[in-house]
């Protein structure tokens, strides 16, 4: 056999023992079942939302051993700040007898069931919502949106900015206040000549619709004056 050829045999010999002393022993498995419940028993520890609403689904559990020569016991380790929902990989080490047996990643899926907005019906755009028109519905998602919604308090009495049709799910990214301005509530002053804008505070003396002219009180001199309201507790004060 040449000498290269078999360099390279002996090379591979070597490998495959390295990474057989790296396997999990079988000795040393514990039940799938006792595995899953303290999978299921980290996930629950470290998840943001409450045990009853979790479900959690193993995907790549190791086989059950034949036999155990000793009392097993392991560790169950997540990333740090993860929040624990969707598809993971855990790092489970195991001890047989208080002695370190080996270490194996655990792939698993993790959903929460949530609280969402749905439309009942077609809506239109520029609709005021009332609880005619949507309704909270439970749901099971691995990931969720930033712009959800999940009470109808976030919802009703808002305006919906697109049509939208039957079950579609209601996000912030769909609403804004039918009355930006409300009375007694700061609103932000901008004092706008063209080419100079200058910003105050203000506190509103009546109610105001986009694009409304409303009556604000200037925080520091107590001098009321009308302004357009331009968007959520913002007016201006145009000169010219």
């Amino acid at each position: 056999m040449p000498g290269r050829q078999m360099t390279f045999m002996i090379g591979v010999l070597i490998l495959c023992a390295g990474l057989a002393g790296l396997a999990w022993p079988a000795a040393a498995l514990p039940a799938g079942d006792d595995l899953q419940r303290e999978i299921r028993r980290h996930v629950e520890e470290n998840s943001l939302y409450p045990a009853d609403h979790l479900r959690v689904e193993v995907l790549s559990l190791p086989p059950a051993p034949d036999r155990v020569k000793g009392k097993v016991s392991y560790s169950i380790d997540s990333r740090s700040g993860e929040a624990l929902l969707g598809e993971t990989t855990l790092q489970v080490r195991l001890y047989e007898a208080g002695r370190f047996a080996g270490e194996k990643s655990i792939r698993v899926r993790i959903e929460v069931l949530q609280d969402f907005v749905f439309s009942l019906g077609p809506v239109a755009r520029n609709t005021v919502l009332s609880d005619q028109d949507v309704t909270v519905q439970k749901r099971w998602v691995r990931r969720i949106a930033q712009n959800a919604v999940s009470s109808l308090d976030e919802v009703l009495g808002k305006r919906l900015t697109v049509s939208v049709r039957p079950q579609t799910q209601i996000t912030r990214n769909m609403l804004r206040e039918d009355t930006p301005v409300k009375k007694g509530k700061m609103v932000q002053v901008i004092l706008h000549n063209g080419a100079l804008s200058l910003m105050t505070n203000a506190v509103a003396e009546e109610d105001g619709a986009e694009d409304a002219l409303v009556r604000v009180r200037n925080w520091t001199s107590n001098k009321v004056i009308s302004a357009r309201v331009i968007g959520p507790s913002k007016v201006q004060v145009d000169f010219f």
